[in-house]
This record gives structure tokens, sequence and C-alpha cells, in this order.
């Protein structure tokens, strides 16, 4: 896995110039948050499925839709 990070972090940074990655976490463990902002669940699946960790089948994927609240 290590050998493909460098990729994996140029590809989010090139997300977050596009303005589509608004933020990233780290659970303090292995996996990540990333918070996407695009039109619908269709892109966000997308791009999940490009990112070079999956692409390379070191990771799986799971989208949660997000919705604003009103108070």
């Amino acid at each position: 896995m290590a050998s493909h990070l460098p990729e994996e972090a140029r590809h989010l940074a090139g997300l977050r110039e596009a303005g589509m990655l608004l933020e990233a976490y780290s659970p303090g463990g292995p996996g990540a948050v990333l918070i996407l902002e695009v039109p619908d669940t269709a892109d966000a699946r997308s791009i999940a499925e490009s990112l070079p960790l999956r692409a390379a089948g070191l990771i799986e994927t799971e989208l949660i839709g997000l919705h604003p609240l009103s108070f």
C-alpha cells in the first residue's frame, strides 16, 4: 500500500484544487473520511472509484449522502 500513497495524495490534492474535496479526516487508524461536494451520489461514486488505492484493490469505499439540517 505504501508505494501507492504518493499517487493517492496527488489525486486527493487534485480533487481539492478542483473544489470537489472539501475536507479529509483520519479516524486515527486505517481509513479516511472524505467530505466531497458534488451534484449527486453518482459523481461521488465515480470519485471514490477513481481513487488510486481503490483502483488497485487496496481499499473499499462507502458512500454516505449528507443533507443540511433545518432547524
